[in-house]
């Protein structure tokens, strides 16, 4: 639709004028109307019509006084003069403004739609033509941007792009460069793609902020100021957060840094696509820059502080903390291994495959004694094949620990007297693992000293003696099997023969070999 403003003194003749015909029909809308020369100038500053119907009589600023305003700041507009048969000849002085018709009063509805008819042929036009010099333009600066950034081009055309720059409006006192990738679970659909970049501009480009281009595989933004606050950083954070969200999409924006010179935009982007390719070391929810501190570097600070990374050990935690059903503790060990292997400088490839590894092994021994689990089999491989997706560390963390919690759905954990139970069936079916109380009560987020109470308390026997007691009849078992001694001492949990023997005399008060000789 085109925008039509309505100009003369007199309200009926305005009136008249909206409602003489279906302006719609035509391709026009009568964006609004005014009383004089001076409200009509007003108007058009803040609608911008595509066409105004003036009145050539008017008090005080009349009709082509206002006509020469107009042209002095619009000479495209479309103007129709609306006169009386006394005024024609004074109308015709009007042609040196280049007026598109004469409509005379009263005004005839033939002629208004043939005017009307005519003039949309040359709107019509006139967009098609805007829309081909816009993409040209838009175009030709997407080139001069990706020109720059990648520094093709020889050292005497720097002159030229300095040219170009002005004809494109990009001269500008600084430029700070932005890279923005999004992320979607599936590759990103070119659609979605194209629509994210026209909402960038709408944002952005609109708003006299910037301008955006294609950096494939990224969406690029060139700022007008560069970000020198806290503040300015999060806003553009939060404006991008925002467009990002309409789509559901996870997204990283880099920064490389302010530039005086368009030319100097190689070095700028050189910057960002490094940040870019680290993206996975940095916190989500923010610009990264090249003053961010990676995840990994504020950890390095505390390696002194903590046990080496042993993945051995938090496996079995893992696999213990899953069966006996403590989600948060489950959650927490993701988190500690994930800050282990930063600690211990793996790359992100490394980060992913230990994931992928620990969550395989406890997983896998689970299923082997959890029906339940046999049966969601294949969903649960899904989930772990999806762990190496993620594109940051925080991403990544948040997968394996949403997968730990289908893994244990349906799995209750119960009460303190079912938390015992479980530990007794843990028992009977790990005896030949390093079982200690502290690691237990660590998977079942209790203190050691309190657990061993209720252990108690619920068996009549300490922890390690009922460890032991399992085990020894166990040994009993194998050996009644005509299993060797030493061979039954490491399949029930003894890595020492002799303490084996001391531990199976205390119990059965004789020795392995005496036993089996029965």
């Amino acid at each position: 639709m085109y925008n039509v403003l309505l100009v003369d003194d007199e309200p009926m003749i305005r009136e008249g004028l909206r409602t003489l015909i279906d302006w719609g029909e035509l391709g026009y809308q009568v964006a609004d109307t005014a009383g004089n020369g001076r409200e009509a100038l007003e108007k058009q500053e803040r609608l911008n019509p595509d066409l105004m119907i003036v009145d050539i009589r008017m008090p005080g600023m009349d009709g082509l006084t206002l006509i020469g305003h107009l042209r002095e700041k619009n000479e495209h507009l479309h103007i129709l003069i609306l006169s009386g048969y006394a005024d024609f000849d004074y109308a015709k002085k009007a042609i040196q403004y280049q007026i598109d018709g004469y409509l005379l009063k009263p005004v005839d509805e033939d002629e208004l739609t043939g005017y009307l008819d005519r003039l949309k042929k040359v709107l019509d036009a006139e967009a098609a033509a805007n829309r081909r010099h816009s993409a040209m333009s838009e175009w030709n600066r997407e080139r001069l941007i990706q020109t720059c950034l990648e520094g093709a081009y020889p050292e005497d055309a720097a002159d030229s792009l300095e040219e170009a720059a002005r004809e494109s409006g990009l001269v500008w006192p600084s430029y700070e460069l932005l890279l923005v990738r999004l992320h979607a679970e599936q590759d990103l659909d070119s659609g979605v793609f194209a629509y994210m970049k026209r909402r960038f501009v709408t944002s952005f480009e609109e708003a006299g902020r910037g301008v955006v281009f294609y950096a494939e595989p990224y969406i690029g933004l060139l700022l007008r100021e560069p970000l020198q606050s806290e503040y300015q950083s999060a806003r553009v954070y939060r404006d991008i957060a925002n467009i990002a969200a309409e789509r559901e999409l996870r997204f990283t924006v880099v920064s490389g840094g302010a530039e005086e010179r368009l030319t100097d935009l190689v070095r700028a982007h050189a910057t960002a696509v490094r940040l870019m390719n680290l993206r996975f070391f940095y916190e989500e929810g923010r610009i990264i820059g090249e003053q961010t501190e990676p995840i990994d570097h504020k950890l390095a600070d505390e390696a002194d502080e903590h046990d080496p990374f042993d993945p051995d050990s938090i496996a079995e935690k893992l696999y213990l903390t899953l069966d006996i059903g403590n989600m948060e503790a489950a959650k927490q060990l993701a988190a500690v291994a994930g800050e282990a292997m930063l600690r211990a400088n793996f790359s992100e490839q490394e980060i992913k495959t230990g994931m992928v590894q620990l969550i395989t092994g406890a997983i896998g021994k689970l299923t082997l004694h959890r029906q339940e689990l046999q049966e969601r089999r294949h969903e649960l491989s899904g989930g772990i094949i999806g762990l190496y997706k993620p594109h940051t560390y925080q991403s990544l963390i948040e997968s394996v620990q949403a997968l730990l919690v289908r893994a244990m759905e349906g799995l209750d954990a119960g009460g303190t007297d079912r938390q015992i139970m479980k530990m007794i069936d843990l028992i009977q079916r790990n005896y030949q693992q390093p079982l200690k109380l502290e690691m237990l009560a660590d998977v079942l987020g209790y203190n050691s000293a309190y657990l061993g109470k209720l252990f108690k308390t619920t068996t009549g026997e300490y922890f390690n003696s009922y460890l032991d007691k399992v085990r020894i009849e166990k040994a009993k078992s194998f050996l009644d099997q005509g299993m060797k001694v030493y061979q039954v001492a490491e399949k029930v949990g003894y890595t020492n023969v002799d303490y084996f023997h001391s531990k199976f005399r205390k119990y059965v008060g004789e020795s392995p070999s005496a036993y089996k000789k029965k």
